[in-house]
């Protein structure tokens, strides 16, 4: 197409796309056969009847002008990039714009198009001509626009599959494979706080395990501690068999022998959840006799009788509007992680990863020379899961029982911790839900050197199954 096409302005005093591609369909200098040409190649998904393979540049223009569907157009580019080797030519133009004419709403419709193949678009996201920041906004409009599983095909297209044949801990915190198998009677704990996997297909015949969020209250002598929060697990998939899930809260520790300082228990520390409107976090148990009060969602430390338990944890609260502002920001997050990680592109913003976890119990308060007092137990983590398909699965999300008071003098009493509450549970769903059960029980109080000293049970936590709207 004619040289001189970046001096045309439109005329009158509106400027937009439209306006833009209707000055260039019109600049007298143009070649008729040229514009036939490429209305003709994108008609016919065929990018030899281009005039020159350069004219793709103006690909959005009879779009614009209603000469072409946005199907042909996104049919026509997944052809170019897929069998005539135009993968860079294509990033190049949504990251540099010419013209105008890649406007962000064009580019998200093409990549939201189903007939822009996921080949296409991974072709895209790790072509060294597009920048960063582009890469993002394509996998951010698939998770925004609600293509979930063309986001899962996506960021795993390149990844292998993993099985776990052994018990492992893991050193990441993201897991990303097409297929991940965990096999009957393998643990696999997690190493970090929250840990999240990704995969077409999800098959888990064993346990994973979230064991450590937010720390217990620290002995500061011979009672207990508080018991740490549960961690988080969150699971992105396709198809998803959950096997067991586990991000139940750790037991308070119980009082040893007779105290020989005094001293009030520590404070839990917090711990962190993301929750859907109207969703509100379990309380912890009261710890026993001069106990520490509970936070949400530890419980408190268990007492005696000159210094009280401590305080349990309490959790930062994020709250999103609905299940699907949920999941497309769990997808954000992890697209970053991806590109950052796995394509080596550094966007200049990023949306962190959902770093959830249960608070810890209160620590158990002494008394020198009568009693020490056992410690809260912590609160459970939260689970989140995503599946197209969820076959089946069992979360545990118990909170943990509150410490035993350790000996009293005769004459003293002692308090037993709080349990932790328990924990959250999210389950969204495209098309089924499967057969998915929970257990989000709080756990029991420690016994008291006496029943009237006993800690209280944590609160029930929550279980939430939704659907989501899933467009491809």
């Amino acid at each position: 197409m004619g040289a001189g096409f970046s001096t045309v302005t439109p005329s009158g005093g509106s400027v937009n796309v439209t306006s833009v591609a209707q000055a260039v369909w019109s600049y007298t200098p143009r070649s008729l056969t040229d514009i036939q040409s490429l209305v003709s190649a994108i008609q016919n998904n065929d990018p030899s009847l281009l005039s020159t393979l350069s004219d793709i540049q103006y690909v959005p223009v009879p779009y614009y002008t209603g000469q072409v569907s946005l199907t042909q157009v996104a049919a026509f580019i997944d052809n170019a990039i897929r069998n005539y080797g135009l993968a860079g030519a294509f990033a190049g133009l949504i990251s540099n714009y010419p013209y105008g004419l890649w406007s962000t709403s064009f580019v998200s419709n093409i990549v939201t198009n189903p007939y822009l193949t996921v080949t296409s678009v991974i072709m895209l996201v790790t072509n060294q001509g597009i920048s960063a920041n582009n890469a993002q906004f394509i996998l951010y409009q698939l998770a925004q626009n609600y293509y979930y599983d063309k986001w899962v095909y996506t960021v795993t297209y390149n990844a292998p599959s993993i099985t776990f044949s052994a018990n492992a801990t893991l050193s990441t915190n993201v897991l990303i494979a097409q297929n991940i198998t965990i096999a009957s009677g393998v643990t696999v704990t997690c190493g970090t706080t929250t840990c999240f996997f990704v995969a077409q297909s999800f098959n888990n015949y064993g346990t994973i395990v979230s064991p450590v969020g937010a720390t217990g209250g620290a002995p500061l002598d011979s009672a207990g501690a508080g018991g740490a929060g549960g961690g988080g697990i969150a699971v992105i998939a396709i198809t998803a068999a959950l096997g067991t899930l586990n991000v139940s809260g750790n037991p308070g520790s119980a009082g040893g022998g007779i105290a020989t300082v005094n001293v009030a228990g520590g404070t839990g520390a917090a711990g962190v959840f993301y929750v859907v409107t109207g969703v509100t976090v379990p309380i912890g148990g009261t710890g026993g006799y001069n106990g520490g009060k509970p936070g949400y969602n530890s419980g408190g430390g268990g007492g005696s009788p000159s210094y009280a338990g401590g305080i349990g944890g309490n959790v930062t609260v994020n709250v999103f509007s609905s299940p699907n502002a949920m999941v497309t920001y769990i997808l954000q997050g992890l697209s970053d992680w991806w590109l950052i990680n796995v394509a080596g592109k550094g966007p200049s913003s990023t949306t962190p990863l959902i770093n959830m976890y249960g608070s810890g119990g209160g620590g158990g308060g002494e008394t020198a020379n009568e009693v020490t007092a056992g410690g809260g137990g912590g609160g459970a983590g939260e689970a989140v899961v995503y599946g197209y398909d969820i076959v089946s699965g069992t979360i545990n999300a118990v909170g943990g029982t509150g410490g035993a008071s350790g000996l009293a003098a005769t004459g003293y009493v002692g308090g037993g911790g709080g349990g932790g509450a328990g924990g959250l549970v999210f389950i969204f769903y495209g098309a089924t839900s499967g057969t998915v059960t929970a257990n989000v029980a709080g756990g029991a109080g420690g016994a008291g050197s006496t029943s009237s000293a006993n800690g209280l049970p944590g609160s029930t936590g929550v279980l939430y199954i939704a659907a989501v709207t899933v467009n491809g």
